[in-house]
């Protein structure tokens, strides 16, 4: 089960990386985007709709990364912020629906809960 964690935690920094990556092509797409129209209404609203956005795709994907390495040196506190993430990632179709599920099922497993409970 120490593999599947460690995959777990690899998976999870990629996953957030890439997370990050996103939201600044959000916040930016949005706003240049915005931009384009010339309209000072879809400039406004454009723009704080992508900033919002961004800092919600932006915010789970720093705590999955900080959690990511966490994870990877046993932190139980890790466990439960890459579960919340990994909840939250499910609905993100396909590949959050199949990293969360899996690290939902690691993480919850009897065997990854002893090994964080020996660490404590």
């Amino acid at each position: 089960m120490r593999t599947h964690i460690k995959v777990v935690g690899i998976v999870n920094l990629i996953y957030s990386a890439i997370g990050i990556l996103a939201a600044a092509g959000v916040l930016l797409g949005g706003i240049f985007s915005s931009l384009a129209t010339l309209n000072p209404i879809v400039l406004v609203v454009g723009t704080v709709t992508s900033a919002l956005i961004a800092i919600v795709i932006g915010a789970i994907s720093v705590f999955g990364l900080i959690a990511g390495f966490a994870l990877l040196n046993h932190q139980q506190w890790a466990r439960y912020v890459i579960l919340f993430v990994s909840a939250l990632r499910l609905f993100r179709w396909p590949w959050g629906t199949l990293f969360g599920g899996y690290s939902i099922w690691v993480l919850m497993h009897d065997e990854t809960r002893q090994i964080f409970a020996m660490q404590s």
